[in-house]
């Protein structure tokens, strides 16, 4: 049997960034859709790390949830998610709108 790893190396660097910036802050938020695997394995990575995870799909996900106790929120998105939509969550999470 033949076992061969299949992640890309930009899939593997993704992982690998998330893990560490999950591990310096306060809140995740990871951005991308419910039926990715490649999100869901970020979501994963991230909450093992950061017990305050946020797994969205969109900024609505976010209306409820205050950020100013933070000092530190990280944000990744899985590999497919419009840029934005990543934007978006970018300047809400920094108290500024598109």
């Amino acid at each position: 049997v033949v076992v061969t790893n299949t992640i890309c190396n930009a899939t593997r660097e993704r992982q690998t960034e998330a893990l560490e910036l999950a591990g310096q802050s306060d809140t995740m938020i990871v951005i991308g859709g419910k039926h990715s695997s490649n999100t869901q394995k970020l979501y994963d990575i991230c909450r093992s790390q950061c017990d305050n995870t946020y797994y969205i799909q969109t900024l609505d996900d976010l209306v409820t949830v205050n950020f100013q106790s933070d000092s530190c929120v990280g944000i990744t998105a899985g590999a497919s998610t419009p840029n934005i939509i990543i934007q978006e969550v970018f300047a809400h999470v920094r108290g500024t709108e598109l």
